[in-house]
């Protein structure tokens, strides 16, 4: 068949769940499966998924609680389509794959994103940049397009040859919880794929601060040590690609990494004052593991670092506050 969805799916909502099936199931002009891979959800909602799986003719998986990206890599596994494409189970896809999408036989399909703040109902297109729909290119061409926060960052969005992606042993690292998307894009495209870009919408992308928020509180010490393993990462490859704006490249990484860590401690502070207090050592741990003294980083993001290091936790909320009220005005 033409195309496996894997959808890595614990404890979502039941009207979640199935709008997200409901999506794929409009996809008319290509063979398809869809395999769910339940990563050890409650045995309620284990027994709803089950039961929508087998009415649409989906397959259905359980697996003790592993993480996202073990239940991705199981769905590798499990998969009989040409390609493979990843799906969150609380976003949805727009049904627009053709068999002509498919036709050039490339190792890479990327489309394009809608990303939807469902707090403020504000939406933007994610695109390719600077690239030609429909040409194709080899993949190390898009490396420098990692030290950016686009398209790349994200494993959805694109669909992948399995037979590549088998062959040239790319999986996603179970290590870590944040960052594994961009981990598992720069492994690929270090092998260099034959790629397209396709300039059309094909994924829908829900966000909100809350779900942010819980899924950083809840491996903390993880997600911090992800970020700093991003932001080697992508030192790493700015050493593999010519780049006539190393220097520059270099500030936007460091002060990325400092802007990162300080939004997910403000988030704290706002949510609670004294679990702020009792992990402001391991954040400052955090910001000085790349030297936050050195020239790169800009001046605003050095009244960051002294803001929490001197727990200004009310000025921190109220920049917090000012941020939501900023981005209230601003979606209306």
């Amino acid at each position: 068949m033409d195309l496996s969805f894997i959808i890595p799916l614990y404890n979502k909502s039941e009207e979640q769940f199935k709008r997200c099936i409901s999506s794929i199931l409009e996809v008319k002009d290509i063979t398809y499966e869809v395999i769910v891979v339940d990563d050890g959800s409650s045995p309620d909602m284990g027994k709803i998924y089950k039961e929508i799986c087998a009415n649409n003719g989906l397959s259905y998986y359980y697996e003790d609680n592993s993480g996202v990206s073990a239940a991705r890599n199981y769905g590798i596994e499990k998969a009989k389509g040409r390609y493979v494409t990843f799906v969150d189970a609380d976003d949805y896809i727009v049904p627009i794959l053709s068999s002509q999408d498919l036709s050039a036989q490339s190792d890479l399909i990327v489309f394009d994103v809608k990303k939807i703040n469902t707090v403020y109902k504000k939406s933007y297109k994610v695109k390719l940049t600077d690239c030609t729909s429909n040409n194709i290119f080899e993949g190390k061409q898009l490396l420098k397009k990692v030290l950016e926060n686009g398209i790349l960052n994200w494993v959805f969005s694109k669909i992948y040859s399995r037979d590549y992606l088998q062959k040239n042993n790319i999986y996603f690292d179970i290590s870590h919880v944040n960052g594994e998307d961009l981990d598992f894009i720069v492994k690929l495209l270090l092998s260099n794929p034959s790629t397209i870009y396709i300039d059309k919408v094909l994924y829908v992308y829900l966000y909100s601060y809350s779900t942010g928020l819980e899924r950083e509180k809840r491996k903390l010490k993880n997600n911090l040590n992800d970020m700093y393993y991003i932001w080697n990462l992508r030192k790493s490859i700015l050493q593999k690609i010519n780049s006539n704006d190393l220097k520059n490249k270099n500030t936007d990484i460091d002060n990325e990494y400092v802007k990162n860590i300080f939004e997910m401690y403000s988030h704290i502070v706002n949510d609670n004052y004294k679990e702020a207090k009792k992990y402001k050592e391991t954040f400052e741990k955090f910001l000085y593991k790349i030297n936050p003294e050195n020239r790169n980083i800009s001046m605003i993001n050095k009244l960051k670092i002294i803001a929490v290091e001197r727990g200004w936790l009310g000025m921190i909320r109220k920049y917090v506050q000012l941020k939501k009220s900023i981005k209230k005005i601003t979606s209306m």
